[in-house]
This record gives structure tokens, C-alpha cells and sequence, in this order.
């Protein structure tokens, strides 16, 4: 099946709401690491949606893109992914930060632990 995709405008658009709205430095660190990061997911290598997800999310907050707010984008990013698709990430802000946090502090911010997280949390969209 084929997903949508956000598009590097769109991202950037995410991240300069993101930091206006949440604080931090704006601008991009290095383009090639953002076309990277939304590139991954597309390449058919993973077998479905949440898959997808994962792999996105992880190189957003991994490839850091922006100068600041790399994580806020990749969390908020994803869900815009999963939105497009008819999906949606079902947690509250504290228990996002709190994961992300925890993977961050322990230095596994990887695939391997998004994936069984997103498969809890995705839920389908109402009236889709």
C-alpha cells in the first residue's frame, strides 16, 4: 500500500510552529539530513504503516535536522504521518516526553524500541 508522506516544507513548516510556540532556536542544521530522515521510510523497505513510523521517527530525532527541537519534530512529525494515513498517535504530552526522555537518557533511541511503543499507541482515526 501506498502512504502519504510529508513533504520537507511541511516538516519545516511543523518545526518553525514548534519553536514558536515552544521555545528554541529556529533554523535547519543540515537539509541532507532532513531529505535523509523522510526519505527512509519511503525506500519500501519496511512492511507497513507503523513500520514506517518508526523508522521516520527515529531518524528525525536521530539525523538532527534543525538546530533545536529535533525531538518535538520527529514526535509531532510522525503523528502528522500517521494522520495522513488515517492513524494517530493515542497519548497525552507527559507520557510522550516521559518515553522519549527515557530513550534519549539511556542512549536507545532506536528503531527496535519505537516500534513495539507506536504498535501500543496508534489507534485509528474516528470516521475513516
Amino acid at each position: 500500500m501506498n502512504h502519504n508522506f510529508p513533504t520537507i516544507l511541511e516538516v519545516v513548516t511543523i518545526h518553525s510552529v514548534l519553536i514558536e510556540e515552544f521555545g528554541g532556536t529556529p533554523g535547519i542544521r543540515d537539509q541532507g539530513a532532513l531529505a535523509s530522515a523522510l526519505m527512509r521510510p519511503q525506500l519500501g523497505y519496511y512492511s507497513g504503516l507503523i513500520e514506517e513510523a518508526a523508522a521516520l521517527m527515529e531518524s528525525l530525532a536521530n539525523n538532527h535536522p534543525f538546530v533545536d527541537g529535533n525531538k518535538r519534530v520527529a514526535f509531532f512529525v510522525t503523528d502528522v504521518f500517521l494522520r495522513l494515513n488515517g492513524q494517530y498517535i493515542d497519548c497525552d504530552s507527559l507520557e510522550a516526553f516521559e518515553f522519549f526522555m527515557r530513550l534519549f537518557e539511556t542512549n536507545s533511541f532506536r528503531y527496535a524500541a519505537l516500534l513495539p511503543w507506536l504498535e501500543a499507541k496508534v489507534q485509528p482515526l474516528q470516521g475513516r
